[in-house]
């Protein structure tokens, strides 16, 4: 049935109350650009918002025009004409953007809105569905799954859910997300070639409309609307290697010494469910690892931080302190008569913390004490869909309790957001036993607002073409829709990876916000140097390169935490008026100076490469190519394509490093020929601890200026709160072709340019 007419309307301080024959829809102006709109049918109340949501409203000014078959609501830059009729919605902003409403649907249970979809319209977003880059033609639903079997390009159900989709068109860009924690649909003109619809069956229909115009608007706006990363330790942006499992406790060691032996650097490795007794969470194998914190305390001497992953199934087991006291005192997940659930995953039958109480959180949180005792720096949440092996789907019934602090809910509606309380626990913990230091925390599931808390990789993928091709629209996505802290596992995780594949793999991972090998038990070894001499010399280069960049990619993530963008982007963030990229999926660029075009198929020397306006600079010759059009580029196996804006000025390490803590005081500032001017925002503070918050931090400017034979360099320090940062900088230029005289700050230089740091300059 349709949704019948507006009665009647009454104007509040942010918004209206839209009342028809049988619903009401709420339309209030949280912030500049940022519109909630919420259905509310007979018999319900006012849902509350889902723990994604942190924005609270601003109440901005909003005004309203009474026509006799619409309203009209102006706040700002935009508004919003609401038909009397169907409740159809128009917005824009009157300056070319302009988006047409095919009014709200309720049919039987499910109740949708939907928008026309515009022409040469593209959609991006919705977390790490499978697929193509731009997801036009689809229908998606966001319900959190294992799906080891299903995980393939047709893949719906994924484990993690953002339901969030953005519309790029000429006109501007536009964002939903749909605030619902149940199951919901996106449907982006599969059913209707011309609709884009979403909605649900169970729930509020209650979404946010974010304005652009800018794909970037966008994404910040969904960002201050879901939360904003907080800086990650830099040891987590290092290389990572990790195996289902390393054990014993020697061969974990074995491998911390093969990558220092072999000259690869890396800065973690993974401690898989083997390293625990019987799969029990917090505890420890101790045949298999007798000396927990003195192997720990060895790998510290050798630079390596250890990782340890927690399901969040409690094995069922009288003698098991965590058990006892978690049934004791009411802790798990019930059926609708107070009965635990159990199911079977790794220790077998198996209990399931009530993570909707913040008094279970508070417990998980304690529980984290020993493993940090034992010296474990960071935590791998997997499983936290959470996965039961012996349910239909993998699936906990529907109809389970949980104990949201008093209001009962049901594993429907709560499932989506487990992983995320679990996360939220999992780093009240780390903070609680290691106050100060910035938590490292890796997770499978999740949903909008995981990135307040932990990073995400992309679940079991396997060792195939496709899925190394697929893993780079996906981590797209991923970081469109707020997660700018992902990757995939590199060589992939089931299946056996070959030589060409891994080598081809860890060249594409290097530019992954999170970078780590991984693979399933009884597969073949997949470390870089498992295919011998030539495999090793190959990915050993380009793991080096990631630690080359670092410093760079670091300072992409400052960017994220306080904007809100992604590290790894679709060509389409920075060229969004170039419609040659809207659809490109296998090339990315890494921030807005280097482009990449991974190699994604077997055999492949050769590839076709689209370089957006401007000059570009192979990464590796230096040759200057013409921005606008496609290249055929060499990639031959060692090769992946790799380019740099011209003019850019980058900063990187400038010695060998074998893992992160060796990288302090060794950056220097490359600039890239090409271009007549140029700048770079450059971002320092420890790498690892809360103080930044506090303003320990120094932030330069270094900017420059090519004026005939001169080179102009202005170098400045717009903050110093962090007397410990780099002394001095040094700055290489990658061509001084044409360039006689140096000049820095109005001073002429000879030899070498340095630049003073934190101890000798001004705050």
């Amino acid at each position: 049935m349709g949704s019948g007419r507006v009665i009647s309307w009454e104007k509040g301080k942010d918004g209206v109350l839209l009342t028809g024959g049988d619903y009401r829809v709420a339309i209030r102006v949280w912030a500049p650009g940022i519109v909630n709109i919420a259905l509310c049918l007979p018999g319900e109340g006012e849902e509350a918002l889902s723990p994604a949501v942190v924005l609270r409203p601003q109440a901005p000014q909003v005004q309203v025009e009474e026509e006799s078959d619409h309203l009209l609501f102006l706040t700002g830059a935009l508004y919003i004409k609401v038909e009397k009729e169907n409740l159809g919605l128009e917005l824009g902003d009157g300056r070319g953007f302009a988006l047409q409403g095919r009014g709200l649907v309720i049919h039987g249970k499910e109740k949708r809105w939907s928008f026309a979809i515009r022409r040469e319209e593209h959609f991006y977003g919705l977390g790490e569905k499978t697929g193509f880059l731009d997801k036009r033609g689809r229908r998606y639903t966001m319900w959190n799954a294992d799906c080891y079997e299903a995980y393939n390009e047709g893949a719906d159900t994924m484990y993690a859910s953002f339901p969030l989709y953005i519309g790029v068109a000429p006109g501007g860009s536009y964002g939903v997300y749909l605030d619902n924690t149940f199951p919901t649909f996106f449907d982006l003109g599969k059913t209707e070639v011309h609709t884009a619809a979403f909605g649900c069956e169970k729930g509020p229909l209650n979404f946010f409309f974010l304005y652009g115009p800018s794909l970037r608007e966008v994404v910040e706006r969904y960002t201050l609307l879901t939360g904003r990363m907080e800086l990650p330790p830099l040891w987590a942006l290092g290389y990572h290697q990790s195996r289902y499992s390393y054990y014993p406790q020697e061969r974990v060691l074995e491998i911390a010494r093969e990558f220092r032996r072999r000259g690869i650097p890396c800065d973690a490795v993974y401690l898989d469910i083997h390293y625990m007794d019987g799969f029990r969470v917090f505890t420890f194998d101790r045949e298999r690892f007798p000396d927990p914190r003195g192997m720990a305390e060895t790998l510290k001497g050798m630079g390596f931080r250890v990782v340890a992953i927690v399901d969040p199934g409690v094995k069922v087991d009288k003698d098991y302190s965590v058990f006892r006291e978690g049934l004791k005192r009411g802790y798990f997940v019930t059926d609708e008569n107070g009965l635990v659930y159990t199911g079977e995953v790794w220790p077998g039958r198996t209990c399931f913390p009530d993570f909707a109480q913040g008094r279970v959180r508070a417990w998980w949180a304690d529980l984290h004490g020993e493993l940090v005792a034992s010296g474990i720096d960071g935590i791998w949440n997997d499983m936290n869909e959470p996965t039961v092996l012996d349910a239909p789907g993998k699936v906990m019934p529907a109809h389970l309790i949980h104990n949201r602090d008093g209001r009962r809910v049901v594993h429907e509606e709560f499932r989506n957001v487990y992983a995320l309380h679990m996360a939220m626990a999992t780093r009240e913990g780390l903070l609680k036993y290691r106050p100060g230091e910035r938590p490292f925390i890796l997770t499978r599931s999740g949903f909008s607002g995981i990135q307040r808390y932990a990073a995400l990789w992309t679940g079991d993928n396997r060792s195939h073409w496709e899925h190394l091709r697929m893993s780079l629209p996906m981590l797209l996505n991923l970081g469109l829709s707020g997660v700018a802290f992902a990757g995939a596992d590199l060589g992939g995780f089931a299946g056996d990876v070959g030589e060409e594949l891994l080598i081809r793999w860890t060249q594409a991972g290097i530019l992954y916000p999170f970078c780590r090998n991984h693979s399933e038990v009884d597969t073949a070894p997949q470390e870089p140097w498992a295919f011998g001499e030539r495999c090793e010399a190959i990915c050993r280069e380009y793991i080096k390169l990631r630690y080359t960049l670092l410093p760079y990619i670091y300072n992409l993530f400052y960017r994220s935490a306080r904007y809100g963008w992604p590290v790894l982007r679709p060509l389409v963030w920075e060229y969004e008026g170039d419609e040659n990229v809207h659809l490109l999926f296998d090339e990315v660029m890494l921030g807005e100076s280097l482009l990449a075009a991974p190699v994604c198929e077997p055999g492949r020397t050769v590839r076709a490469v689209y370089l957006p306006a401007g000059t570009w600079l192979d990464w590796w010759s230096g040759r200057p190519l013409e921005g606008g059009r496609y290249h055929l580029a060499e990639a031959p196996l060692e090769k992946m394509p790799l380019f740099v804006k011209a003019g850019s000025v980058l900063p990187l390490v400038g010695e060998a490093v074998r893992h992160t803590g060796e990288i302090p005081g060794r950056v220097e500032f490359h600039i890239f020929p090409g271009g007549a001017r140029g700048e770079y925002l450059y971002y320092e503070d420890d790498g690892c601890s809360l103080d930044y918050k506090k303003g320990v931090y120094n932030l330069y400017k270094l900017s420059y200026n090519l004026a005939g034979e001169e080179l102009h360099l202005h170098w400045e320090k717009l903050y110093g709160g962090f007397p410990r940062g780099q002394a001095e900088f040094r700055v290489v230029l990658r061509s001084r072709e044409g360039i006689k005289t140096l000049y820095l700050n109005g001073r002429r230089v000879e030899g070498s340019l340095r630049l003073p740091g934190a101890p000798g300059a001004g705050a």
